[in-house]
């Protein structure tokens, strides 16, 4: 996959984390060795599960979006959409100044991705079939639009 994505993170007991990027041909590749990414040191690569990669750029949906909205920001409304919808674990606390941890509230955020998620209604529709499509699948997969790997099985037993 190139350009922008969208991509979930699976532990064996639910969905871990959601993130976008427009450089998934080198964010995907360091994403699991920790490279430019909190998660990989934080939860090792080895104990996850699924990872679930979709190139919402490749959907029809995204099409009348094309000239009208910068990607770079519908990629961030697709992953507050994303977030606000599956609460992943990961996603769903954040550290305060004091070293505390708050909960995040996703209807209250002031981010880029929250002020413009209200104008992919469409495309987060399209996103939310291929995502529960993608994330229900049992073996490594690639299609146009999504990949899914299991990291267990590509390691060495």
């Amino acid at each position: 996959m190139t350009g922008h994505v969208l991509y979930g993170v699976w532990l064996d007991w639910g969905l871990l984390y959601v993130g976008q990027t427009g450089q998934s041909e080198r964010r995907l590749r360091d994403l699991a060795v920790g490279e430019s990414h909190h998660l990989a040191n934080t939860f090792p690569p080895e104990i996850w599960h699924r990872v679930v990669v979709v190139a919402w750029p490749r959907l029809p949906e995204a099409g009348p979006l094309t000239g009208v909205l910068d990607p770079r920001e519908v990629s961030l409304a697709l992953e507050h959409r994303l977030q606000s919808w599956l609460k992943p674990l990961a996603n769903a606390s954040r550290r305060t100044s004091d070293g505390r941890w708050r909960p995040v509230d996703w209807s209250r955020s002031k981010s880029v991705g929250a002020r413009i998620a209200p104008q992919v209604d469409k495309l987060f529709e399209a996103v939310q079939e291929v995502w529960g499509e993608a994330s229900q699948t049992e073996v490594g997969t690639v299609t146009d639009v999504y990949s899914v790997a299991f990291p267990a099985q590509l390691l060495p037993d």
